[in-house]
């Protein structure tokens, strides 16, 4: 009985580090390359514990200074009960929205301007919009977010993915770490039958090798 005890304590812990939210500090060193419409958009280069990483901001409602240093929420998809935003209608599905814009614009390096317009607007819907209000190119804010309501979350993998929420009300929430693309089953489903082609033409053509000794 004591085992079973035991194991599901280690379970519980397991579990509790997969959704837990913990403070660190957050160093925003250098501003991003790129300016639109009089803001900067896109990465800003900054580190956690001396880790160099890339950081997007979500909060079009505040200011923050750069460089500046300050206290954050680290937080998961799995818990989101600590971010900026967390009281907003959908908010989980909305942070999945932000997320995909991050993981776009890490892939469009062209179209920065217009999909952290995007970021921005899907909690402040007031931000300006970039481009065309029509939203009928990469080059304009509408179309991003338009886009991004229409993704299948279950085609990406945000476990990687980490919002930083300022602990105190004066610095912007910011978003990191990875997001990237699951393979559709289809995709799994050719990729598989391509090894199975590979690995049997690699035996066939080891079974037709003729070895000649000669006497």
């Amino acid at each position: 009985m004591k085992k079973y005890i035991v194991l599901a304590l280690i379970l519980a812990v397991f579990t509790a580090s997969q959704v837990y939210a913990e403070t660190a500090t957050l160093n925003l060193q250098t501003l991003p390359t790129q300016q639109a419409g009089g803001y900067y958009v896109g990465a800003i280069g900054g580190n956690i514990g001396g880790t160099q990483a890339n950081y997007y901001c979500d909060d079009f409602s505040t200011h923050t200074a750069v460089p500046s240093s300050f206290t954050v929420l680290v937080s998961t998809l799995s818990n989101i009960t600590g971010t900026k935003f967390a009281n907003q209608p959908n908010a989980l599905i909305k942070y999945e929205q932000v997320g995909w814009l991050m993981y776009e614009m890490q892939i469009n390096p062209t179209n920065i301007a217009a999909i952290q317009f995007a970021m921005w607007s899907v909690f402040t819907p007031s931000t300006p919009i970039y481009g065309t209000p029509s939203g009928t190119t990469f080059a304009d804010s509408a179309y991003w977010l338009d886009a991004s309501t229409k993704i299948n979350a279950g085609s990406y993998d945000f476990s990687k993915m980490r919002i930083y929420t300022a602990t105190n009300t004066t610095n912007q929430e910011f978003i990191g770490g990875t997001v990237s693309a699951v393979p559709e089953p289809a995709e799994w489903l050719l990729l598989i039958i391509g090894l199975g082609l590979i690995t049997y033409s690699v035996h066939r053509s080891r079974e037709g090798v003729v070895v000649r000794i000669a006497a």
